[in-house]
This record gives structure tokens, sequence and C-alpha cells, in this order.
């Protein structure tokens, strides 16, 4: 289970990642020449997405993975992901991009650490 756990987890938060968080994380103009700008990122895919880090991070745990070796294979993937997207997808002004992925993998990791914590403990 747990061999099974380790090789699934980062194929399915990638898969999740890639289905539900958009490519080109730039913000667009609402309509054409306008000012006011629009994030191509749903409320309900990130909630989504969130529910599947959480419940790949239970499962690692209830197999019996460390958390500290579940958070690299739950958060992993989409980490990467969200790094080769930001980086293919250069801001024309100042580039926050940087902090912003350490924030949101510090985010990803902690949610599948909490997760596998609370794994771990229920198994027992």
């Amino acid at each position: 289970m747990r061999t099974l756990a380790s090789v699934l987890a980062p194929v399915l938060s990638g898969a999740a990642y890639l289905l539900l968080i958009p490519w080109d994380l730039r913000n667009r103009p609402e309509h054409p020449g306008e000012l006011i700008e629009t994030t191509p990122v749903r409320t309900w895919a990130v909630v989504v997405f969130v529910l599947v880090l959480l419940a790949l991070g239970l499962w690692l745990g209830r197999a019996g993975v460390p958390p500290w070796q579940a958070m690299p294979l739950g958060a992993g993937v989409p980490s990467a992901l969200l790094l080769v997207s930001y980086l293919t997808h250069r801001a024309p002004d100042a580039n926050p991009w940087p902090l912003a992925w350490v924030c949101f993998t510090v985010l990803m990791a902690g949610a599948v650490l909490a997760a596998a914590f609370a794994g771990r403990l229920s198994a027992r």
C-alpha cells in the first residue's frame, strides 16, 4: 500500500494541477482596452485542488508514509509545474512570480504535511 501511494500521489497531484489550474496565470483585462484585470484562476478549481492535496496527504499518512516524505510526494509535481508556468510566462513589469511561487509551494506542502500527520494519527 505504501509503495502504491508513493507512486500514485505525485501522478494524481500533477494531474489535478494540470486539470484545475490554468497554465498561464497572468491577469487579463476583463474586456479589450479595459484597465480592470481579472485572474484566470477560478475559486472552485482552487478549492477542488486543495481538497485533492488534502486527500492525498491523508492517504499517504494512512499508508504509513512519513509526513516529511509525503510533502514532496503530494506537492512536488504541482510545485514544479507552477514554477515552469511562472518561468515561461514572464511579467512585463515587476516580476512577483518568484515570491508567489515560494508562497504557494509552502501552502501546498503545508496542506499535505498537515493532512499526512492527520492520516498517520488516524491510522493508529
